[in-house]
Formats: C-alpha cells, structure tokens, sequence
C-alpha cells in the first residue's frame, strides 16, 4: 500500500500542476509528453530509495543488578488480549477487489474492440486499414486501423475526419490511451488518476485537431464538422475517437491565439 500512496501522491502533484499552469497553454505536444512523464514518474519513483545517514550517540546508562531470592515464589499470569477485528486489513482487500473488476473491464473492452476489427470488411490504404462498420458509430482509430461509417458524412467531412484519424494513428496516440487505461485500473481508488486521464485523452484531440486544420486549411468547415459530430454517440474508451464530450473546449482551442514561447519556461519550473 505504501507504493500506492507514493504513486499517487506523484500523479496528484502532476495533475495540479498541469491544471494550473499548463492546461490552457497551445504547447499540446509538450503537455503531452508532460503528462506521460507524470505516469511514469509516478510508476518508478516509488521503488527509489534515498539513502540518509543519522548519526547516533551510544546513550550510557548506570547498570542495575536484580537479586531474586529462590524462596520467593514468582506467579506470571499471561494477559490473554480481548481479540478485536483490525479493519485495516479490510483496505488491500478492497483494492485487489476494485483492480480485478477494472482489469476484467479493460479486457472486455480490449476483446470488444478487436472482436470489432475483425468482423467488419476492411481496405488497405498504404499504412493504414480502413475498417467499415454499418453502425452509427463516431469514427475513431487504434493504432493503424480507423473505423468508421462511410454513409453518416460527406465526402468533404469524410476527407477531415480520417485526416484527424490518420494524425492520431502517425503520433501512435493509442499508446498514450493503453498505458492511462491501465494506470487508471491501478490507481482506481484515486479520483485524480480518472481527470488524469480526462486531460490525456483531451490533449490528444487538441493535437489531432491543430494538427488537422494546418493540413486542410479548412477552419470554419473543420469547426463545424465537430458541431455536428457533438451529438452524443457510442465511444470506445481504448480508442481515439474523432467525437468526445468536450466539443466546445475543442473549438475554443482551435480558435485560441498561440501561446507565448516564454510561456515554455513553465516546464522547468514545474520540474
């Protein structure tokens, strides 16, 4: 438990630092690498050991001598401790509990993903795998492979989202959402880890979308697009989905001037 505690302790003091100096700063591939190094951190630093030397002075004390007559009788009664119930030992209970439904979750999820992968027909383009789903689905990608439904946009919008899908699949994003996925299953009992990985999964659609509108120089259409994607949709959680909930949050950013490069020096003060 004590490593828990490092660990979260680490994460904690990532997440407020991020929140409160870094969050509405336009540095989206520094904020990313930021908080990966946070999870990392948190998962190594635990075992590191800081050696600290302590002096201690031998402490003389005045040596007393017992005498014990033999014709003394001696009764040692054993006190017999009132059995009571330690609930401290309920906590690792509880945690292995909690760890084992989150990792069964994120099975289910993982084997529903690529049960999805493999049924529906696919199309080679270069790198990439276009799988075509009939569902009413939000397009999304993992690793090389985007899914999405060709009926439900244009051309035009199709052509934008798998520009957006194909910036998640190059920067290998679906890396960054395995490893928060699995670290939320570990620290699930820390409410910091769940925003944690709120910010992740957000900036990486910050990069997505930056990264999108510099490609297609098609800022209002690019904007209105996530409009119409903002109809709320079904989301797979280990996945980078073109839709999320925080649409709004997406557009302002999109919109945002760039920050200051001095802004930039944020970072070595946080470290």
């Amino acid at each position: 438990m004590e490593y828990l505690l490092k660990a979260s302790a680490v994460i904690a003091l990532f997440y407020l630092c991020f929140y409160f100096l870094l969050k509405k700063e336009t540095f989206f591939n520094h904020n990313r690498w930021f908080l990966l190094f946070g999870i990392v951190i948190a998962l190594i630093f635990p075992f590191a050991i800081i050696p600290i030397h302590i002096t201690i002075e031998p402490i003389l004390t005045a040596e007393t001598n017992f005498v014990i007559s033999e014709n003394i009788p001696i009764n040692i009664k054993e006190a017999i401790p009132n059995p009571k119930f330690d609930w401290l030992k309920l906590i690792p209970i509880i945690y292995v509990s909690g760890l084992i439904v989150f990792l069964i979750q994120f099975l289910f999820q993982f084997g529903s993903l690529i049960l999805l992968l493999l049924k529906n027909p696919k199309n080679k383009d270069g790198i990439y795998t276009y799988v075509i789903v009939n569902n009413t689905i939000s397009p999304f990608s993992f690793f090389k492979w985007i899914i999405y439904n060709p009926e439900t946009f244009s051309d035009e919008e199709l052509k934008l989202i798998l520009i957006h899908e194909k910036v998640h699949a190059n920067q290998h994003h679906s890396i960054d959402i395995l490893l928060i996925q699995v670290t939320c299953s570990i620290f699930w009992f820390n409410p910091l880890m769940w925003l944690y990985r709120k910010e992740v999964r957000q900036n990486l659609e910050y990069i997505a979308d930056n990264k999108t509108q510099e490609i297609s120089n098609s800022k209002k259409e690019y904007q209105h697009l996530l409009l119409k994607t903002s109809i709320a949709n079904h989301n797979v959680s280990l996945t980078n989905n073109f839709y999320n909930s925080s649409i709004k949050k997406r557009i302002v950013m999109l919109k945002k001037s760039r920050s200051n490069k001095r802004n930039q020096l944020r970072y070595l003060l946080i470290f």
